[in-house]
């Protein structure tokens, strides 16, 4: 990845991550939106928010699919709000510990990633995760077809 797009995808990623914690200093948990960017040397020139909360998944997938391909948007991020659950291996008969977190998937043209951020109940702000380009993702972006 070059530097730039880096650049870019921390930039998305930042707002989205002050977008949620905004939502969640209101009280309310943050709610499925997208937040499509378009982006110079890493810096947001212009922006749209969308709620998501009404799709189902086929829909999201088509959304990401023809907005990233609209030639004014570079990148897009997508958060939304996953309870996860923890099992402990030395004690597999104990219910699992459950934990709410913000996903936010992160896309571009050629590449997806996604970054989760812990939610701290007692402040209601995020535990900002970082972001990982080494972890891909082919959530929206459909894999390249191998050839031999």
């Amino acid at each position: 990845m070059l530097p730039t797009e880096e650049a870019c995808f921390r930039a998305v990623l930042r707002a989205c991550q002050d977008h949620a914690d905004a939502m969640l200093a209101c009280g309310s948990p943050p709610r499925p939106t997208a937040l499509m960017a378009q982006l110079d040397h890493g810096r947001i020139t212009d922006a749209a928010l969308a709620r998501m909360d009404m799709l189902d998944e086929a829909s999201v997938v088509r959304f990401v699919q023809e907005t990233i391909a609209e030639p004014g948007i570079d990148v897009i991020g997508l958060s939304c709000v996953l309870r996860l659950a923890e099992f402990d291996d030395d004690r597999p008969e104990a219910p699992p510990a459950t934990r709410d977190v913000v996903l936010i998937y992160l896309v571009s043209k050629d590449r997806e990633t996604w970054v989760a951020n812990d939610i701290d109940g007692d402040s209601r702000r995020l535990a900002r995760g970082t972001l990982d380009l080494s972890r891909g993702s082919n959530t929206f972006i459909a894999a390249p077809a191998l050839t031999h």
